[in-house]
């Protein structure tokens, strides 16, 4: 299966659904937050002893 990436919807044009908008928006904050633990983590361990 190819993965294709969609631009911008055109104004006026169809919008996507909502499920599938928030599953969107669910996956990048659950990807900054593992981002941000990883880089606390990360600098917890350097500074700790």
């Amino acid at each position: 299966m190819r993965l294709t990436i969609e631009g911008p919807p055109e104004r006026g044009g169809p919008r996507r659904p909502l499920g599938k908008r928030l599953l969107a928006f669910a996956l990048l904050w659950i990807a900054s937050l593992s981002a941000v633990a990883a880089v606390a983590y990360l600098l917890r361990a350097l500074i700790l002893p």
